[in-house]
């Protein structure tokens, strides 16, 4: 800068500063100049906190809806507390003290005017313009916080509405009454809730209309009291403190107070609108809820009479086919008893096959029924099938011995290996066959016990009433006596037997010696065989027997006698 012009400026500044008695510090105590600096610092930082405000970023622009609002609020709330300081330093500190000053010094009149004039102008920091920023961000937070409430409410809401109709969509694919009814019961229950917060919500708007009523009544009087002092004062320092504070409350009452008043009225006609709304919801549900009982009631009845009727038919087809079944296997076995081309062993194995066969037949039928009905019930047999299935293969790696009895049992019915009635020899033991079933066997021993053998187990069979049997009769005689005289006694035997009217009808061939078999120290053996109908084989030796023994005493035939050679080694005493 040009050094000539220096001095001009400095005087020029010199004389503007002299203009200007509100600045002039000549008067001011250090209290009100301390209040004023920290007036304009907290200004300052309304100014500096403007600058950053949060719709001033393009960031900002990319946040959620919701946390977009929070930021704003928090923003807003920053700024509203510096304005209330630099409002309460205004009127509560600056300006008590310029009149208490005025008080004491009444010759400042002027000076303390156009001081008082500069915080209540028009300028941008005047009380008159903070009371307007205060009632306006105020009412601006109140709404944001309302939005955001009101948002999350809608979320939560949207989310339980969500929620709902999900379920109602799985309850109507499902078609469950039932379902739907505790769906409803839900949704009825969260309305209630819903409606109890509006009442609680009704009730506290209300306490706060009455408040803000009595509030704003309150500053009407205070306003016209201020107004009258003013109209009987003449000091016009304490008049123009009278208008600012009248002015100040004014501007309060009708740009904060009376619309925060009519915003609580809407938001009380809110409430109590969605006090109605909930209730007739509720009352709709309550009356589908009455109805889906009544379907309900009247589904039940029906699927019992249904279930009664299915059930009832169900249980005549079963007993129906399978007393058909019964009566088949009947008539097949009393064909197979009269028939004369089939002989003991499978007439017995045509018993025990239709027993087995009924009886797989009754469990079909009753399997099948029991699906039939269930399907007819609407009752899904998809999961019971599946479940079935599981159950069935894990029977069977746990059961493996019983799955081998059941295949052994039937490969023994269908290769015919013995029948109910034959005289079997089964892993050592013998015995009569009592019972035949697809997982065990029941042998009689000729002692009269009852053996249970597992099919599974069974080794070696040796069935001695299959088809024929053969009677074997092994005759011993002396080492001295003739074979041809033996051989014609038990040929002529044989011959009387086989002409006896008793006992020819249970042989199948005639019987013949055999003649001599073996040779001992002192006799002779000889065998009789003779082919007999099964299981009179030892009826028939039996009979031999007592024929030969009579044969050979008439003939003079002597059957050796044991001896018994005792050998006395005791010393013979003289």
């Amino acid at each position: 800068m040009n050094k000539k012009w220096s001095p001009i400026i400095l005087f020029l500044i010199g004389i503007f500063a002299s203009m200007i008695p509100v600045h002039s510090e000549e008067w001011r105590t250090p209290e009100i100049i301390k209040m004023e600096n920290e007036f304009n610092e907290l200004a300052a930082q309304v100014k500096t906190l403007e600058i950053y405000d949060p719709e001033k970023f393009p960031d900002f622009q990319q946040l959620e809806k919701l946390n977009q609002l929070v930021e704003q609020l928090e923003f807003n709330k920053r700024k509203f507390d510096l304005l209330i300081k630099q409002y309460n330093i205004l009127e509560d500190q600056l300006f008590p003290a310029i009149l208490s000053y005025y008080k004491s010094h009444g010759g400042k009149q002027n000076e303390i005017i156009a001081l008082l004039t500069h915080y209540t102008g028009s300028e941008e920091n005047s009380i008159f313009k903070l009371q307007e920023q205060i009632n306006t961000i105020a009412l601006l937070n109140e709404r944001l916080e309302k939005r955001i409430e009101f948002i999350q409410v809608t979320a939560r809401d949207k989310a339980m509405a969500d929620e709902f109709k999900e379920k109602m969509a799985m309850g109507k694919q499902i078609l469950e009454i039932s379902r739907q009814i505790v769906q409803l019961e839900e949704e009825k229950k969260n309305l209630l809730v819903k409606k109890e917060d509006e009442e609680k919500k009704f009730n506290s708007l209300s306490e706060k209309e009455a408040k803000q009523t009595k509030k704003i009544q309150e500053k009407k009087l205070e306003i016209q009291n201020l107004q009258d002092k003013i109209e009987t004062t003449n000091d016009l320092v304490l008049k123009l403190a009278n208008q600012t504070s009248a002015q100040v409350r004014e501007i309060r009452l009708n740009g904060l107070e009376i619309p925060r008043l009519n915003a609580t009225k809407t938001f009380k006609y809110l409430s109590d609108t969605a006090i109605k709304t909930y209730t007739a919801q509720v009352d709709d549900i309550q009356k589908e809820i009455a109805s889906l009982k009544q379907q309900k009631k009247e589904e039940i009845i029906e699927k019992l009479i249904k279930a009664a009727i299915v059930i009832s038919i169900a249980i005549i087809i079963c007993f129906l086919i399978i007393r058909i079944a019964r009566m088949i296997g009947k008539r097949i076995v009393k064909r197979v008893e009269s028939s004369d081309k089939l002989d003991i062993h499978s007439k017995q194995r045509y018993h025990t096959l239709s027993a087995v066969i009924l009886s797989f037949v009754k469990v079909v039928v009753w399997v099948v029924a029991t699906i039939w009905v269930l399907g007819e019930l609407n009752i899904n047999v998809g999961p019971i099938l599946v479940a079935a299935g599981g159950v069935s293969l894990a029977i069977g790696f746990g059961a493996q011995s019983l799955v081998k009895d059941v295949v052994s049992g039937f490969f023994i019915l269908m290769e015919k290996q013995f029948a109910l009635g034959d005289f079997v020899i089964i892993n050592d033991a013998s015995g009569y066959i009592e019972a035949i079933s697809l997982r065990t066997i029941k042998m009689r021993t000729l002692d009269g016990s009852l053996h249970i053998i597992h099919n599974g187990s069974i080794n070696k069979v040796a069935n001695q009433t299959y088809e024929w049997s053969r009677a074997v009769v092994n005759i011993r005689v002396g080492i001295n006596e003739e074979p041809a005289k033996v051989l014609r006694v038990l040929q002529g035997v044989c011959e009387s037997f086989n002409n006896d009217e008793e006992w020819k009808p249970k042989l199948i061939d005639k019987p013949f010696p055999q003649g001599i078999i073996s040779l001992g120290e002192n006799s002779s053996d000889f065998r009789i065989l003779a082919k007999t109908i099964p299981d009179l084989q030892w009826a028939v030796e039996r009979e031999i027997r007592i024929r030969v023994r009579n044969a050979l005493t008439q003939n003079a035939i002597e059957t050796p006698s044991q001896f018994i050679t005792v050998i006395d080694r005791k010393p013979i005493q003289s």
